[in-house]
This record gives C-alpha cells, structure tokens and sequence, in this order.
C-alpha cells in the first residue's frame, strides 16, 4: 500500500459507492420491529441478514428479563469492574464456566475483549500468525502487542503447512507462538481446520491458538458451546473468545480460559476491564436467560431446528443452480457474483422484490470475489426460505443478463471449475476480435507489439503524454520482451477499442512483469522487506499487468471522454485487461497514471472490480525561460538563492558533456554503476533493478539524451549520468545516475538537474516531466507538483495485506 494512500481511503472510495447507490449504511423505518420483516427505504421487506441464527432476541422470556433488570438495577450500571460488578454478573459468569467447561469472563463486547485478552496473553518474548481472513477485531488487538515489538506476519487462509513451516522456524526464538484464526468465518461460513490445529498444538509445545468463534456460539456443540468447541474439550494451550451478539442474542463477548490462573490474570491486567464500561443490566438480564436456554435440553431443540432449515436452503440452491461458494454446514451462505457491479445490481433488484440480503464487498472479501451474502435463523420459515431463492435465483439469471456476464466468469473469479463444461470457440489471426461491446457499437483490439500498430495515429493519440511514443517503445520491447531474467521480462500488450467507423474510443499500451509489493511503501518498510529478499529474491512480489510499464509517467490510458460510447469501450477494455491477466498469469491489474478524478470512470471502475489509491505526485516544469538568466528569473526568490548557494558555486568546477550515442562499452559500463548507487539507495520507489543490457540500448539511440557530469582530476570516471527522453516534444529525465562519495560536497543530484532543465529550454522544449519521487528537491527547482491516481485490482489482497503489517 502506498505511503501516499492509506487502507481506510480505500474503504472509504469502496464503501462510499454502496452508501450513495443506497444499499448501505441503512437504517430501519419501523416503529415497532417484526421477527422477519423489517421496512427500508419505504419499503417492507423480509430481512435475510440477521445473525441471531435461533432468533433468541424475539424470546418472551428474553424480554420479560431485560426489562426486569432495568426495573431493578436501572438503564446502566456504571462503574469500572476494577471496583465494583453488578450481581449478575458473577451468576453469569458461574454460569459461562459450566457451559463451556471452562474458566470465563464476559465483556461488554467482543472487541474490547480481544483489546483486553490480547495484551495480557502475548508476551514480548512470543510471536504472533494470523490467518489473513482473521477478523478485524482480533487484528485490530493485535496491533496493541505489535507496538511492544513483537513479531506479527499473515498467512494464507487456512493454509496449515506454511503454520507449520512458520513454527518450526520460529520455535528457536519465542517462548510462544500464537496462531491465531476465527471459528467460523463470516463472510463464507468457512471454518477453521480444528482437527489439524490440535495435532499441530500436540507436536509443538511452543504452538498455541487463539481464536474467535463468534459465528460458531449456539449453533455447534454441548450446550451451544460453539463450533471450536464442538466434540472437542478445551485445549491446555488455547483461548478463545466469543460472543453473545449473535445467536446468544444478548450484547456482550466471553473469554474462555482452559485454567484458572489466565483467566484472573486477564481479569485484573485486561485494559477494558479495568477501565471501561461494564455489559449493562438489560444485557445481563437477557443474558442470563439465554445461559440458562443453553444449558438445557431446549439448545438442541433449536439447533436441531435450524439444521433442518439449513439443510432445506442447500437443497434449494443445488435445485436452481446458484453458484454456493460457502461452506455446507454454515448458517451463512455465499453467493458468488465476482464484480461488484453485479452485485450492485442484484441487491437492489432483491430490494424491490422485498428481500434483504448483504452485499458482501472489499474489504470483507477481495474486489473480485464480490458476492450476495445471506443468512437462516430460527424465525424465517420454510415458505420464507423458498420463495426467496426463487425469486432469487430469477433475478440472478435477470441481473446476469443486464450486465452482460456469463456464468463461467464467475466460476473462474473464485477458481472454482464451472459445473456444467463449456466449449470456448477457437480464435486465430491478429489483431484479434477479443469482445464485443453492449449492441455491438464498439470493438476491442488487441496487439502484442507496437510495430504492428500505426505510428502516425498511436503517436497522435499519446501526443505529449510521456515516453511511450511509438519509438521509444519498440525500443523497450527489444529491451525486455524476452529478457532471461523475470523480473527484467516484460510482456507488453497494445489495446484499442474502436467504434464501428474505425475511430478510436480508447488505447492503452500495458506490460505484464513482477512487481515488488512494497514499492510505493515507507522506505521504513521496504528496508524490512529487503532483508529477507537478501535469501529470497522474489519475496513479496506479485505478477501486475499494468497499464504503461515501470519505465515510463503520464496518462497511459487514452479515453475520449467526447465520444458516445466511451463507457462501452470501457467495459470492453476491462473486459480485455481479465482476460490478458488470465493469459499472461498476472496476479494484480493496475491502471495508472490519472491526473485528477472523472467521477462517471471513478464508479464504473469501483463497480467493475477496482479501488482507486494515490501515487506519488509528479513534477512537470513548464519551460518559460531561454538560458541560465531567464529561469532564474522564473524562480521564486527562494529558491533562486538555494540554487546560487548549492548549485551555482559548484558549476565551473563540472564538465558536462551530452552524448547522443555511447563511445565504448567502457563508458557504459560506469554510467550502469552510478546506476546501482541510486538504486541502492532509492527505496522511495522501490523497483527491482533495472538491466545492464538496456543501458547500452539506450545509449546507442539518438533520441535519448546522455547527459554526464565529471570532476576534473578525478580519475575514477564520471560522477553523474542522466538519460533523458527528447522525443515527442518533451523533455523527459528518466534515468539518473550518481556517485554519491562526492553528493554531498557538490551537490550533484540537483547539479544534474539544474544541467538538463537547461538543456531542455536549449532544445525548445516545452515541458519538462521529472516524474516522480524527491518532490522536495524539485520543487526547489521550479517544479510544479501533480497529483497522480491509480485504479488497482487485486483479486487476492494478501500480499497487500502482508505488507500493510510490516509498517
């Protein structure tokens, strides 16, 4: 993630789309709430996304208790439990202690249980894994041990060998190592491999396992003790919470202790706990009753009762064909609807139809595994169940439809084989017909190289909008189209979308390689990250197809926004980008650079699968002066007298000379080595390195400008290389070179670029583009700052998550 753009941009840009097309953050309109039945937006509806599964909150009983509490004890009781408890709560924990078998404290909510679990059960000296889908409220604690400085890292959901490999490698160093995951999880009702976890828990003595089971409570095991728990005692070396916010129907979490002495040492350390509010009596009250529906026969009444309507659910969903991507035993289900837009669609077509379902979307899910999440309690009857599947199902085929999506693009999003196979015509010949716009009113085209493209029009098309004209292209596919190595091997694509009289509506040139995760991250982060690619060069590096490639800056993606259909063509490039980024095995899409935000390509991108994020400024200088006179005239006073002290003094002592070919390999050779001295620097942009063999491309082309800067009498060659696009109208510094024994006497980073501003008011250009990074020490040169956007799609979002948690 980059430093310039934080998670919660992305929630908020995500999120914001729901609220505004009126699907989320809605509230009831009833005065009085119904079992079932809820109204929204002026509408009543039978609510589908309640995750009180034995629908306990509409118990008689329940009430009558809650009520009485208030009667006797107030509306809150509210002292910190450091001093005082109300009674209740000690019946209520004796109570918990029996249910689970075990020793427990109940909490106010599960969050600030985790907040106060957490802290207390971690020591400095322990190590922390998280399953990647652990909820938020458990990372969320862990972040409060993380500041202490003890080691957290993420692995892949459920993925229990690299547990295991984690452990063995770790054991050495910790005195504990916990792993931590929920029960249930809560968006695909998938569970946590119990059985396996247990096993690892016996062989490691230093492995223990912290989870949260707050979708599992009531529904599984003795006495509803949940799903972790479920033919299971409590594990020696586990600690669970859970909550009674769900089917328990109460308000409030539990933690569950296998002995004693955790669970008093949490009760008196835990930070909520000695300084937050306490559950309140109405709570407890209600609580109460439910501990004493659990620990009677009637629990497995219920269950039993919800299994039946569980089963009937699966049933109907297998009858009409719906692609189930949740677990068979869950009371939640997922249906799978891969791009956002789809989902969109269904849910509002639902609401008219009088369901409420949840639209499960970034960040509970990736952008691309977007899907309609609902669930069964106790109350919905079967007719209930029935009706809303069909009506379901039918609005699916319907939604489908409208958006122009096939079945199997859904199936592919969640890797998942399409039940019934399909035959996929063959397709030959290039350019080749690769989709089709609504109507047909457009056509997408796509190209393996520039040369099979006309420069005329591509150049027209791209006219002053970086170096990726049509010849300085071709040159960096000669460069890296097949180079050996795979970070250095670039699989370029041309794609243009074109209406039926030929003219075109949209052209990107895109490049597929590997990407290091953290390249727009803190240099605090990468620096981390570093370390351990000194044994694994491609750890946390991911396959991006990308529009534009990792040489070049400017807006690589041409919209004429004038034209009609340009949504359309569009959908039909997006469609292209899923396609190529299946064929070329690329992990992540992303679209850059955006100079400010259109907002119809802002949703139709969001709805489409992608999230937006800022990228570091660039730096453009508009060329309003003619020699060394007039542009420091152009200069803010400021920054004229920074020049004259830091840059002007040293000049005489420099010969710089501008080459338009190399002379010998020799001199090549020291401009690569001044190279590596910025790369090896330059974690601002953290970039794999660049190839020796394009250095020596670029120096036999005219059309890059060699700027070399050397100190007289020194004998160890140049002291500064600069190549420079001049094609296309501009000037464009792309590669910089620096020796930095002497950077700090002389100054010759912004000697260099003092040197090629010159240069470039020289040639006539009009522009200078310095592109990104170091924006302080361009400014200082006159530079102007532009904000940059990029549109990211990221099916799986570990490796973002991974590097998120190394900062």
């Amino acid at each position: 993630m980059s430093k310039h753009h934080s998670f919660t941009n992305t929630v908020d840009q995500v999120l914001t789309h729901g609220v505004k097309k009126g699907i989320l953050h809605l509230y009831t309109e009833d005065e009085r709430l119904l079992p079932t039945r809820i109204q929204l937006n002026g509408k009543p509806v039978i609510n589908f996304g309640s995750c009180s599964y034995l629908g306990l909150e509409f118990d008689e009983r329940m009430r009558a208790a809650a009520k009485e509490a208030i009667d006797q004890y107030g509306t809150q009781f509210s002292e910190s439990r450091a001093y005082v408890s109300v009674r209740m709560y000690r019946e209520l924990e004796l109570m918990m202690n029996e249910l689970f078998d075990a020793y427990c404290i109940v909490t106010p909510t599960t969050t600030l249980g985790h907040i106060a679990n957490v802290p207390v059960m971690v020591s400095d000296d322990d190590a922390v894994i998280m399953d990647h889908q652990l909820h938020n409220c458990v990372q969320t604690a862990v972040q409060l041990v993380k500041a202490r400085g003890v080691p957290t890292e993420l692995i892949r959901h459920n993925r229990l060998d690299i547990l295991e490999e984690r452990v063995q490698a770790l054991r050495g160093r910790h005195t504990r190592i916990w792993y931590m995951a929920d029960g249930i999880y809560s968006m695909y009702g998938d569970a946590c491999p119990m059985d396996e976890i247990i096993r690892l828990l016996d062989r490691y003595p230093q492995l223990y396992f912290y989870t949260d089971d707050a979708h599992g409570m009531s529904v599984y095991g003795k006495n509803g003790r949940g799903f972790v728990l479920n033919n299971r005692r409590m594990h020696p070396k586990m600690v669970m919470a859970t909550s009674l916010n769900k089917a328990f129907a109460s308000g409030g979490g539990v933690l569950v202790f296998p002995e004693k002495e955790a669970a008093r040492k949490v009760r008196t350390c835990g930070g909520p706990l000695l300084s937050s509010g306490p559950m309140q009596p109405s709570c407890l009250g209600a609580a109460l009753v439910a501990a004493r529906i659990h620990l009677s026969p009637e629990i497995y009444d219920m269950q039993s009762a919800l299994q039946e309507r569980l089963r009937f659910t699966r049933e109907m969903l297998r009858r009409y064909g719906l692609p189930v991507f949740s677990e068979p035993e869950a009371a939640i289900f997922f249906i799978g609807v891969s791009l956002p837009r789809l989902g969109y669609n269904l849910i509002e077509r639902m609401l008219r139809a009088g369901y409420y379902l949840n639209l499960a979307i970034f960040p509970t899910v990736p952008m691309k595994n977007s899907g309609i999440r609902f669930t069964i309690t106790l109350l919905h009857s079967l007719s209930q169940i029935k009706e809303m599947i069909a009506i379901l199902a039918e609005e699916f085929r319907q939604a489908l439809q409208e958006e122009e999506m096939e079945l199997e693009e859904i199936y592919k999003a969640f890797r998942r084989p399409l039940p019934v196979p399909v035959t996929e015509p063959a397709t030959a010949g290039q350019p080749k017909l690769v989709a089709a716009g609504k109507a047909q009113r457009v056509n997408a085209f796509l190209y393996s190289s520039i040369s099979e493209l006309d420069a005329d029009r591509w150049n027209r098309l791209f006219a002053n909008s970086g170096a990726f004209d049509h010849a300085s292209l071709l040159l960096l596919e000669q460069a890296f189209k097949h180079h050996p190595q795979p970070e250095s091997q670039w699989d370029f694509d041309y794609l243009v979308v074109a209406d039926n009289d030929n003219n075109t509506v949209l052209a990107c040139c895109c490049t597929t390689t590997r990407w290091k995760d953290d390249m727009l991250s803190p240099a605090t982060a990468s620096r981390k990250i570093e370390i351990k690619r000194a044994a694994d060069p491609y750890y946390l590096t991911t396959r991006v197809l990308s529009a534009g490639t990792l040489l070049t800056e400017g807006e690589h993606v041409c919209i004429d926004f004038r034209h009609p259909d340009w949504k359309e063509a569009l959908l039909a490039f997006i469609d292209m980008l899923y396609r190529l980024q299946e064929k070329n095995e690329a992990e992540t899409i992303v679209l850059r650079d955006f100079h400010h935000i259109h907002p119809e390509l802002d949703d139709l991108l969001i709805e489409n699968g992608f999230f937006r994020i800022s990228m570091p400024d660039k730096h453009d200088i508009a060329v309003q002066f003619t020699d060394p006179e007039t542009y420091l005239r152009f200069l803010p006073s400021k920054a004229r007298n920074q020049l004259r002290s830091s840059v002007l003094r040293h000049e005489a002592v420099f010969t710089k000379q501008h080459y338009g070919q190399a002379t010998n390999k020799k001199q090549v050779e020291e401009w690569y080595q001044l190279y590596l001295q910025v790369k090896d620097r330059g974690l601002e942009l953290n970039t794999f390195a660049l190839p020796e063999s394009l250095f020596y491309q670029l120096s036999a082309d005219a059309s890059w400008d060699k700027l070399e800067l050397r100190l007289p009498g020194r004998a160890d060659g140049p002291v500064a290389i600069l190549f420079s696009y001049t094609g296309g109208g501009h000037y464009i510094p792309s590669i910089i070179g620096i020796d930095y024994t002497c950077n700090k006497v002389f100054n010759i980073y912004r000697q260099t670029l003092y040197q090629a501003i010159l240069h470039a008011a020289e040639l006539g250009r009009k522009k200078i583009r310095l592109g990104f990074t170091a924006g302080m020490e361009k400014k200082k040169l006159g530079a102007c700052a532009i904000a940059c956007y990029a549109y990211v799609h990221s099916p799986d979002g570990y490796n973002m998550q991974v590097v998120e948690n190394e900062l």
